[in-house]
């Protein structure tokens, strides 16, 4: 067993005992690192990683393509680093499985856990019941990080496909603050416009960005 072996087994058992806690951010990566580079100390790669991009949830949040630009990370390596973010969001939101979304406050803690990991905005609804249900969660169309346009079509269809009786629009800010723009006020009476031709009712535009949210119709639109 090499020196190096020796630390991966302590590192693996310090985690095992104790958790992320007391693990610093390279050691974070060196981590995980350890379970897709069998091998070889993946120290000095943990720091390329941070000192590039600035921190884990840059690294974390980073294009797989500009992942394998740093020297040291394959392909593998990149769809590991790639997969914490989803898979972090799918855990989130596998706590909200039984959630009545009769309110904004529980809309707003659903879709902060959604947009985890979305580095560009992204036009989403959630489609509702009679009971304020959950019947699905579809995203409409993805922009860049500062804009994005939604396609009316396929709303209605996607709302016509579920028979949803209310909608609960939803966008991000990504590295923004989560306050409605003048834009954001019209496409919401846009949307509610479009759905009430089908008999479906707009229940609230939830803006998120980062752990953050606001609810239009709570400003009295």
């Amino acid at each position: 067993m090499s020196v190096h072996d020796g630390h991966r087994d302590r590192m693996k058992q310090r985690f095992l005992e104790h958790g992320l806690d007391n693990f610093s951010d390279h050691e974070v990566l060196e981590l995980l690192l350890y379970y897709v580079i069998p091998r070889g100390d993946v120290n000095p790669l943990a720091h390329r990683l941070l000192d590039h991009y600035g921190s884990l949830r840059a690294v974390f949040d980073a294009d797989p393509s500009d992942l394998q630009k740093i020297s040291g990370v394959g392909e593998k390596t990149a769809g590991l680093i790639h997969l914490i973010p989803p898979l972090f969001r799918r855990y989130r939101l596998s706590g909200h499985t039984e959630t009545i979304f009769d309110c904004s406050e529980k809309a707003g803690n659903y879709l902060t856990d959604y947009y985890i990991g979305h580095v560009n905005e992204l036009i989403t609804i959630m489609m509702l019941d009679n009971s304020c249900r959950l019947l699905a969660v579809k995203a409409l169309a993805e922009g860049n990080p500062s804009s994005v346009q939604v396609d009316y079509r396929t709303m209605l269809r996607e709302v016509l496909r579920w028979n949803a009786t209310s909608v609960i629009l939803a966008h991000n800010h990504p590295g923004g603050i989560c306050v409605p723009s003048r834009e954001d006020f019209i496409e919401t009476r846009q949307i509610r416009d479009q759905l009430r031709r089908i008999g479906v009712r707009l229940a609230d535009h939830i803006i998120v960005a980062g752990d953050e949210w606001t609810s239009v119709a709570g400003t009295g639109l």
